[in-house]
């Protein structure tokens, strides 16, 4: 529930951007109305709904991220393969983001920054994962390893 909400913030914050430049006739008057602008806050024009369809279609891809983790982590191969793997089974889950996005018009370049930034938290959260099991598992090895020498 707090992901969902933290999310349902950090969304709005991106898109905050899209209505952020001045009018487009009238340049701003110096320096100080320009820092004013731009660092006057306002609310997203999304709808509650459209951020909900967005964060479904984030938590799916989360969902498969962790399914595929959890199946594929024990493998014995090069962690780096195995998160690879994991993040080429779940791209297809990405493109309903976008779709999201495109309905309400979102500019593209700012629908194409979220899902690289959902894509690269992804990522790195799998690897993240697949190196610790590595890293458990390496441990592990090395301490079976100790004892077995200490006991001759």
């Amino acid at each position: 529930m707090f992901k969902t909400l933290l999310l349902a913030i950090f969304v709005g914050l991106i898109f905050m951007g899209c209505d952020s430049k001045p009018e487009a006739g009238k340049p701003p008057n110096g320096p100080l109305e320009s820092t004013q602008i731009d660092q006057e806050w306002r609310p997203s024009t999304l709808s509650e709904e459209t951020i909900a369809k967005a964060n479904a279609a984030v938590l799916d891809y989360r969902k498969c991220l962790g399914e595929e983790t959890k199946a594929r982590a024990e493998n014995r191969s090069d962690p780096r393969d195995i998160a690879n793997t994991i993040l080429k089974n779940c791209e297809s889950r990405l493109p309903a983001i976008k779709a999201v996005f495109d309905a309400e018009k979102v500019p593209t370049t700012i629908s194409e920054r979220y899902l690289r930034k959902t894509r690269s938290q992804g990522a790195q959260g799998v690897l993240r994962i697949v190196m610790g099991v590595h890293a458990e598992r390496a441990g592990e090895e090395e301490q079976a390893k100790t004892a077995g020498n200490t006991k001759k």
